[in-house]
């Protein structure tokens, strides 16, 4: 029986006697106890009701012998990390001994447990891999409220941030890079970069056939439907979404634009569209829970717009095209891998809304190419399911960890 441990990036919440995880984070959970029969994992748990998005890990079948979850104390809050290391360690240490392979999830910041472990494996002699999906370095540095001291404050973080991501890069046995563009940030910082994909979604989560010519038919006539699923905060250029879609209103184009997700700028994204009198063209859904929901939202786009402002891959785009919904954003070579495969996108400068809005007009008065965009989405990212890339993963891990090294 082979057993695996991870480090997690989403959080814990014990309420009433009863622990929660994210729900996309038990969805990966279980996709790895599919390729090693016995997963430990642990995160930093929080005392009180849970998100919306978390669920009950034992009624979500997260329980003993085949999970077992390790609720560690707030490491990011300073007298708690200085206080527990001595009894995190001795947790952590055991868990490590006692697990076959080990990936730590790397926050970055003063007080990550990803790190402190990582480093623990290190000088215990146990080989381990870690985990970037973004570079976190980048998001500290936009995470501002736009003040002098907040831009200092924001960048000090992220020159922190990157000092300790080059440290564990350098001493992991494995990297595993989410996506084409962290991959290309941190390639070189680490003697065994390997590119991997993220995905929770299955072959048969596509877009039916029948919906499928209903969204092909109606982007001949309807009006242009913009869509946009994730998190409503600077690194993925919310505000720029919204000056987007004021740039397509000036020059005329009809539109109905949705956004899915909650988030720090959320309301002042309201605010923007408001201001720009698009109240009736705009609807924020806030967060959804419902997978079903989510999955209709990206069904009914003709268009994915996005405006990511920082070096990640984000799930979003995979999910877009398996909704046969074209890419249209700013450039990374994530977006740029995504789209080359079959040419399902239309990708602008970082940063560049005007030109953003200008690729959405140009597809909105050339239907046909639009219908070609849909159809080429539909066809791509036919590799990119939740069980091929867990597969992928656990080969990978398999192939470059697991063994006992000589203590650094």
């Amino acid at each position: 029986m082979e057993t695996i441990f991870l480090t997690l990036g989403a959080p814990f919440f014990r309420h009433e006697g009863r622990l929660f995880i994210e729900a996309q984070t038990a969805s990966g959970l279980k996709a790895w106890q599919r390729e090693f029969s016995r997963v430990i994992t642990c995160s930093i748990c929080h005392a009180g009701p849970p998100p919306a998005g978390w669920i009950d890990a034992e009624t979500g079948g997260l329980v003993l012998p085949e999970y077992e979850l390790i609720e560690l104390p707030d490491g990011y809050r300073m007298p708690t990390y200085v206080k527990t290391r001595p009894q995190v360690k001795a947790l952590l240490r055991d868990a490590l001994r006692r697990a076959d392979y080990r990936l730590f999830a790397i926050g970055g910041w003063i007080g990550d447990w990803g790190i402190f472990g990582a480093r623990l494996a290190a000088a215990e002699g146990l080989s381990h891999g870690i985990w970037f999906d973004r570079v976190e370095s980048q998001v500290f540095a936009t995470t501002h409220d736009g003040s002098l001291k907040g831009r200092l404050r924001a960048w000090l973080k992220s020159r922190i941030t990157a000092v300790r991501e080059d440290e564990v890069l350098a001493k992991a046995d494995l990297a595993l890079l989410h996506g084409q563009t962290v991959f290309d940030q941190f390639r070189d910082k680490t003697r065994n970069p390997q590119i991997v994909e993220d995905i929770h979604l299955e072959e048969s989560d596509r877009i039916p056939a029948e919906a499928l010519q209903r969204k092909l038919s109606g982007a001949a006539t309807d009006v242009l439907r913009i869509r946009y699923v994730g998190r409503a905060d600077r690194m993925k250029g919310g505000l720029l979404w919204v000056q987007a879609l004021e740039a397509l209103a000036r020059a005329g184009v009809p539109f109905e634009a949705e956004w899915a997700g909650d988030g720090p700028q959320l309301e002042e994204m309201r605010q923007q569209v408001g201001q720009a009198g698009l109240a009736d063209r705009v609807v924020f859904h806030g967060f959804v829970s419902d997978r079903q929901k989510v999955l209709e939202i990206l069904r009914g786009a003709h268009v994915l717009m996005f405006c990511h402002m920082t070096d990640e891959s984000p799930r979003n785009l995979i999910e877009a095209l398996h909704a046969a919904t074209p890419l249209v954003g700013f450039r990374d070579t994530y977006a740029q891998r995504l789209v080359s495969e079959r040419g399902a996108g239309c990708l602008v400068d970082r940063g560049d809304a005007e030109a953003l809005a200008r690729a959405v007009a140009s597809l909105n008065a050339d239907r046909a190419a639009l219908r070609d965009l849909i159809e080429k989405a539909s066809q791509s990212g036919r590799h990119l399911t939740r069980s091929q890339v867990f597969a992928d993963r656990a080969r990978i891990v398999r192939d470059n960890l697991g063994y006992r090294r000589e203590a650094a």
